[in-house]
């Protein structure tokens, strides 16, 4: 059983890059490997003056054996330092031989906590959905007034530096979609031909249509699934359509699943009128999410930025029509006017528009669903894409996986 180091953000049970990780494992398990995580613990560090962050680095200067789910890792100490340094310093302990795993693989949005083995000389495969710009220009447009810094000046090309010799000394990159395989080869163009386009698979098993028009439930409703809290996700953009739809269908409810709502979205919601109308229902299982997709006329996404969407992948699976924002991933995922509408970016008048043409319109619900489905089946199921998957680690590690 070979070891495998799998550089990422700090795990959290929800969000797109601790789904990619899980894809990952279970890959690296099934060739007979055993995955660690790396990564820096960017929840230790106490707020307060700087005698307490002092008293932090004195007790917190090593790195410290961790647990995640079922994945053994080793947590990096973050240092209270400028964001450029915190993915430089795991590297001074990356010379270590204990942490130069023979298999390394880097998966997270953008590319930066991949540092430590770009500095090494290592082979490694880099899995990324964003670039960092992109990140930050989309917290940015929302209002965090933290990116808007960090987006400019000295940090930033310290950032994008780090970003530039992850992507170019990786032995091969995979873009979690046209969008970003786009931008990384305009951006990097000695990458064109060491890149390729894997999409997250979608396990089609699970996400899929009800099976009968019994199951249909009677309430109508929209839906969003993801980290509604997020400034990135623009939810304050989407009560404001919401509004919109509502003075044509005053019984459709809007429902949010994932984080429970902070003031600012509460205060948002009641501002744009709807705060009665809105669900927020919390974390969800798998399962009670599938019933969510499956039960929704619509699936909404309103978002600033979005390296790709799983949950639009995962709702285009369940049949659900889509109409998100021009945001970056989605782009190459919904097909406009095919299985869904695209509309720009703030543009709540006609994601209303599309929302309310998809309600009136039952006909043109199901001809948007049937082309999801079968979409999701041919192009990014996990059949489909482990396959393209585990192809590429035999490409770079052809002594470890066999296809």
């Amino acid at each position: 059983m070979t070891k495998v180091c799998i550089h990422t953000l700090e795990p959290l049970q929800h969000g797109g890059v601790m789904a990619k990780v899980r894809v990952v494992g279970e890959i690296l398990r099934d060739s007979g490997h055993h995955p660690h995580l790396m990564y820096t613990a960017t929840d230790q560090v106490p707020s307060g003056n700087w005698m307490t962050k002092i008293k932090y680095l004195l007790t917190h200067a090593t790195p410290s054996a961790t647990q995640f789910e079922d994945y053994q890792g080793i947590a990096f100490p973050y240092w209270p330092l400028p964001i450029w340094a915190t993915y430089f310093c795991p590297w001074l302990w990356m010379q270590d031989s204990r942490y130069k795993f023979p298999i390394q693989v880097v998966v997270s949005g953008a590319a930066q906590c991949g540092l430590p083995v770009a500095l090494t000389g290592q082979r490694y495969i880099v899995w990324i959905s964003t670039m960092y710009e992109d990140e930050l220009e989309g917290r940015a447009l929302a209002g965090d007034a933290w990116a808007a810094k960090t987006g400019t000046g000295l940090s930033a090309r310290l950032l994008q530096y780090e970003e530039k010799l992850v992507i170019e000394n990786a032995t091969m990159v995979i873009a979690n979609g046209e969008y970003i395989t786009n931008k990384i080869v305009n951006k990097f163009p000695s990458v064109a031909g060491k890149i390729r386009t894997i999409v997250y698979p979608v396990d089609t098993d699970l996400f899929h249509p009800r099976r009968t028009i019994q199951e249909q439930d009677s309430d109508s409703y929209i839906l969003f699934t993801g980290r509604i809290n997020d400034p990135r996700k623009n939810v304050s953009m989407l009560f404001k359509a919401f509004a919109r739809v509502l003075t044509e269908f005053s019984d459709v409810r809007l429902v949010l699943t994932g984080d429970e709502p902070n003031d600012y979205l509460l205060e948002s919601a009641s501002e744009a009128g709807v705060l009665s109308k809105v669900d927020f229902v919390g974390r969800q299982t798998e399962q009670q999410l599938i019933s969510l997709y499956q039960g929704a006329e619509v699936f909404v996404l309103a978002s600033n930025q979005e390296g790709l969407g799983i949950s639009v992948l995962e709702a285009m699976a369940c049949g659900v029509p889509v109409v998100s924002t021009k945001c970056g991933g989605p782009d190459n995922i919904v097909v406009d006017g095919e299985t869904g509408f695209l509309v720009d970016l703030n543009d709540d008048y006609h994601m209303a528009k599309h929302i309310t043409r998809l309600l009136k319109d039952p006909h043109l619900r199901e001809k948007f669903s049937n082309n999801a489905v079968r979409l999701a089946h041919e192009s990014f199921s996990r059949k489909v894409m482990t396959k393209s998957l585990l192809t590429a680690f035999h490409d770079v590690y052809p002594e470890y996986f066999s296809v």
